[in-house]
């Protein structure tokens, strides 16, 4: 089966990087896979992408050399399928609070007897290879995204469910949830606390802990605690700033001082 490159870094003992991606259009997708990034998660609960658009924004994925991955919008067998099916060889499931939930996540994710995921999965299988029933369970990852109160509270029993690759730490609803102004970078005290044992509870579960960094120092932070996975921001986000630092160098520094 093809390989996994989060899980190759990790064996390297590299931290891997992650592009959320919130752009549906294929050919842009496309140009992004060519970058550096370890992975590529296709967002369908905050974007404006629809079912419709996964496949093809994964076929455009597959081009390059990142892990193709998918942030579901809800903890739903249905469409935790629908984009396994797709090809996709990771799978984010959002606002997962307690270990019962984690436990329905995961067991969506694999095939009898270790889940009851069913057979089916059409491009998964042309994109993983031949023996996908047998070793996509080793490749595929499975995350828990944290990113309430209440999923702080339950963090230890959640990160010992069978199964489950990755805690995953969402500092903004995170934040709103302790009562905080939304913000893609850490603003509130108890998110600041979740990032210092965070990937402490990972370590002692054997799996990895990961989270958005949307900034070059919230990302060397999480690195320096322990953190194996970092979400480097959103690519519409990163290309408005990259158009709006060019329109300021050129007119505001530039046409305008002449």
């Amino acid at each position: 089966m093809r390989k996994n490159p989060v899980r190759t870094r990790w064996q390297e003992k590299h931290v891997a990087s992650n592009l959320w991606i919130d752009i549906g259009w294929p050919l842009t997708v496309e140009l992004l896979s060519q970058l550096e990034y370890d992975s590529y998660t296709i967002d369908l609960q905050h974007s404006l992408i629809d079912r419709g658009a996964v496949t093809s924004l994964l076929q455009a994925l597959s081009l390059g050399n990142g892990a193709p991955m998918v942030r579901i919008s809800q903890n739903d067998p249905a469409e935790i399928a629908f984009v396994l099916d797709a090809g996709a060889y990771g799978v984010i499931c959002p606002t997962v609070e307690t270990p019962d939930q984690c436990r329905d996540f995961v067991a969506a994710c694999l095939y009898p007897p270790r889940g009851n995921r069913s057979w089916g999965p059409v491009r998964g299988l042309l994109y993983g290879g031949a023996d996908y029933f047998q070793r996509s369970a080793d490749e595929i990852i499975k995350v828990a995204l944290i990113e309430t109160a209440r999923g702080i509270d339950n963090l230890d029993a959640i990160a010992a469910t069978p199964g489950l690759d990755m805690i995953y730490l969402g500092p903004n609803d995170l934040g709103i949830s302790y009562g905080a102004a939304p913000s893609y970078t850490p603003n509130h005290p108890r998110v600041d606390q979740a990032m210092e044992f965070f990937a402490d509870v990972a370590r002692r579960h054997s799996i990895a802990a990961g989270m958005h960094a949307a900034s070059p120092e919230v990302a060397r932070a999480a690195r320096d605690k322990g953190f194996a996975f970092l979400s480097l921001g959103y690519a519409s986000k990163i290309m408005i700033a990259a158009a709006r630092r060019l329109h300021e160098e050129v007119f505001d520094k530039t046409l305008r001082t002449t």
